[in-house]
């Protein structure tokens, strides 16, 4: 066996607002936010996974939000509507897998708002280059996001 196969997940975090690393155990890429963020750190973070995720031919992110309280309907929409139908695209496999890890409060903010019901809904659906659920607790994520 290779000496790289025992290598420890390669960390990057950025700034005070991301913990981004690769398990090359599970072949994830895992973003674990701090906090709230501006759109153009969920922009920078989200490309700075796209390049983990492309360095080592990885298909599955698991996204931790847990933290972040706000829920930002332009956020959403550009991640579900640009962004990772572009990153789904580049992704050798073609098949990008998302888990989203929620809190209940986020997740009832969630179902109180129309629009974002429709985009979350238009995220999930079957008709995107990707695959994304949403989960309340992490082993649930994690087994549907390894299953495929």
């Amino acid at each position: 066996m290779p000496l790289s196969a025992f290598a420890a997940p390669l960390v990057a975090t950025h700034a005070e607002y991301l913990h981004l690393t690769y398990r090359p155990d599970l072949q994830t890429v895992i973003l674990r936010w701090l906090r709230d963020v501006s759109l153009s750190e969920l922009q920078l973070a989200h490309r700075a996974a796209l390049e983990l995720t492309l360095h080592h031919k990885a298909a599955f992110w698991f996204v931790d939000v847990r933290r972040r309280l706000v829920v930002n309907n332009t956020h959403t929409r550009w991640l579900a509507d640009e962004f990772l139908p572009h990153a789904a695209a580049l992704t050798p496999t073609g098949n990008l897998r998302i888990a989203y890890l929620t809190s209940p409060s986020r997740q009832r903010i969630i179902d109180a708002d129309s629009d974002m019901q429709l985009i979350v809904t238009r995220a999930e659906s079957k008709g995107q280059p990707y695959r994304l659920r949403t989960f309340l607790d992490e082993a649930s994520a994690m087994a549907w996001l390894l299953e495929g």
